[in-house]
C-alpha cells in the first residue's frame, strides 16, 4: 500500500535533517577531498591542453593573422590581486599577492578610427623584489612601459579591487628594515617603499617607450595580439601526444572528484555533466578557482595558485579596455615628486632632456647636474632648508630621493662662499647619507656606474667620517658583479 502524504512528508523531512546532521558533521570533509581530487584533475588537464590542445588551436586561429599594425600604450597598471581571505594570521599579505602587468595599447589602420585594445601578462608573486620601475615586458617579448609626465619620468600605478585596499589600510606594516618608524599600516608601507623618485625619472629618460608591434586579421583588426605572441604560436610543436596523455589522465581524476558532488547519477548523465566544464578549459585558471572556492576556499586558493603557475611566462589575457584585469579598481599612483618627496625632490623642475641620454648612467648624470643648479639658485634658507629635510628623511627611512642631490650638497661644503648654516646642513645630510642603513649600489641598479662615482666624489669632502665611509661604499659596490 502506497505510504499517506503525511507518511510521505515525515519520510521528507527525516531526510533533510538527515542530510543537514551530515553536512555538518562530515561534510567540510567530503568538499576538501572533492577539490583536492578536482585541483588535481584540473592541473593535469591544463597542462594537457597547454601542451596538446592549445598549440594546435593557436595555429589554426593565426593563420589569418597576416596583418600588422604599429600599437602604442596609451595606458598601463600593474593588477594587483589580493584574497584577504587567504592571509593569514601573521599577515603576510605579499606571500599570496600576485601581479599582472596590463596595457591598453591603441592602434591605427586603413580601418577608420583607431582601436584599443587590453592585453594582461605574466601573472607573478608580489613579492619584495617586484620592482615596478624594472618592469620593460608584460610577458617574453611583448613590451611594457608605464606613462609619463611632463618631464619624461616615468609614473608606475598599482590597481586593486576595494576589499583588498581596505584591509591593506587597516593592517599593521610587515617587516620594516628602514631606518625610523615603520609606517602605520601596511598600504602607507606600500605607498612607501614603492614611492622612488630616482628610480622612476631614470626608467623614463634612459628608456623611451618602444613600439608595440601587433599582428591581427585584416577582416577582424579588432582582435589583434602582440606580434611577438602570434609569431611563437603559428607553429604547431611536436609533443602534441604528451598533452594528450595528459588530458585523458586529467579527465580520470576529475571524473572521480565530480562524483563527490553529483552522487548517484546514471552513468551517461555523469558524464555529460562532468565534460560540460570542460569547455572553459582554456580560462580555468583564472575561472575555475572561483567555483571551487564554495567547496573549500583554502584548497581552492591553493589550486589556482598551482594552475596559474603551470605557464607563468606565456599568459597573454586579451580583452577590451575596460573588461580587463581590475581596470576599474583602486588606484596607487607615485609620480616623481609626489607623495613623500614633495618637499625635496617635488621642488625642483626638470626638463625632459634632448637628446635622450644614451643609458641610465649619463640619464643620472644628467638628472644630478640638473638638481645641483637648481640648488645653488636657491636663497640661502631654502637650501638649508631642504639639506636639512634630506637628512630628516634619510633618518626617517625615506631615503629615495637623496641621490641625486649628493654633488648640490658637496658642492655646498666645498664653497668657500656658501653660508655657514648651508655648509653645516650639507655636511649633516652628507654624513647621515653615508652612515649605515646606506642605500648602497648593485650591478641590478639603473645607472649602476654613476652610482658609485657619486660615492666616489664625495672623498675630498671636510666632513667627519664622509671620506672613509663613502670611499668603502664605493669599494664594495665596483666588487660586486
Amino acid at each position: 500500500m502506497p505510504p499517506s502524504r503525511k507518511a510521505a512528508l515525515g519520510e521528507v523531512l527525516r531526510a533533510l535533517v538527515a542530510g543537514r546532521l551530515v553536512g555538518l558533521t562530515i561534510g567540510w570533509g567530503v568538499r576538501l577531498i572533492a577539490v583536492f581530487i578536482l585541483g588535481f584533475g584540473a592541473i593535469f588537464l591544463s597542462v594537457g591542453w597547454l601542451l596538446g590542445v592549445k598549440p594546435v588551436v593557436d595555429a589554426w586561429e593565426f593563420r589569418s593573422f597576416t596583418g600588422r599594425a604599429e600599437g602604442r600604450i596609451v595606458e598601463s597598471w600593474v593588477a594587483l590581486e589580493l584574497d584577504p581571505t587567504r592571509i593569514g594570521p601573521a599577515g603576510f599579505w605579499r606571500a599570496t599577492a600576485r601581479a599582472s602587468p596590463c596595457a591598453v595599447v591603441e592602434y591605427a589602420g586603413d580601418w577608420g578610427e583607431p582601436l584599443r585594445r587590453a592585453f594582461c601578462g605574466n601573472r607573478l608573486q608580489f613579492s619584495e623584489s617586484y620592482q615596478l620601475h624594472d618592469l620593460a615586458h608584460m610577458a617574453p617579448g611583448i613590451p611594457f612601459a608605464w606613462s609619463r609626465d611632463a618631464a619624461g619620468f616615468a609614473v608606475p600605478e598599482i590597481r586593486l579591487a576595494p576589499d583588498a585596499y581596505q584591509w591593506l589600510s587597516q593592517a599593521p606594516p610587515g617587516t620594516w628594515l628602514r631606518a625610523g618608524s615603520p609606517p602605520p599600516t601596511a598600504l602607507a608601507q606600500l605607498l612607501l617603499e614603492t614611492d622612488q623618485p630616482v628610480n622612476h625619472a631614470l626608467a623614463g629618460w634612459a628608456s623611451p617607450p618602444r613600439a608595440f608591434p601587433l599582428a591581427l586579421d585584416p577582416q577582424a583588426p579588432a582582435s589583434a595580439l602582440p606580434e611577438a605572441y602570434v609569431n611563437e604560436r603559428r607553429n604547431v610543436g611536436g609533443i602534441g601526444l604528451m598533452g594528450l596523455v595528459f588530458i585523458a589522465v586529467g579527465f580520470g581524476v576529475w571524473f572521480r572528484g565530480t562524483a563527490f558532488i553529483l552522487p548517484a547519477l546514471p552513468l551517461p548523465v555523469h558524464l555529460l555533466l562532468a565534460a560540460l566544464p570542460l569547455v572553459a578549459l582554456p580560462a580555468w585558471g583564472d575561472v575555475l578557482p572561483r567555483y571551487l572556492r564554495h567547496l573549500n576556499p583554502d584548497m581552492a586558493g591553493v589550486v589556482g595558485d598551482m594552475l596559474g603557475d603551470i605557464d607563468i611566462t606565456g599568459r597573454l589575457v586579451a580583452s577590451e579596455p575596460a573588461e580587463a584585469l581590475l581596470a576599474g579598481g583602486e588606484v596607487l599612483r607615485w609620480p616623481a615628486g609626489g607623495g613623500a618627496h614633495a618637499a625635496t625632490f617635488g621642488r625642483l623642475r626638470f626638463a625632459r632632456p634632448d637628446p635622450a641620454p644614451r643609458d641610465a648612467d649619463q640619464a643620472l648624470a644628467m638628472l644630478a647636474a640638473s638638481a645641483a643648479a637648481q640648488v645653488a639658485a636657491m636663497p640661502e634658507a631654502e637650501r638649508a632648508a631642504l639639506f636639512a629635510q634630506l637628512e630628516q628623511d634619510k633618518w626617517a627611512g625615506r631615503p629615495d630621493a637623496g641621490l641625486v642631490f649628493l654633488p648640490a650638497a658637496r658642492q655646498a661644503v666645498l664653497d668657500a662662499r656658501s653660508p655657514d648654516a648651508v655648509r653645516k646642513a650639507a655636511g649633516d645630510f652628507l654624513s647621515a647619507w653615508v652612515t649605515q642603513p646606506v642605500e648602497e649600489p648593485w650591478p641590478r641598479h639603473a645607472g649602476f656606474r654613476e652610482r658609485v662615482r657619486l660615492f666616489r666624489e664625495l672623498g675630498d669632502v671636510p666632513v667627519v667620517g664622509v671620506p672613509v665611509m663613502s670611499q668603502s661604499i664605493a669599494e664594495r659596490a665596483a666588487q660586486r658583479r
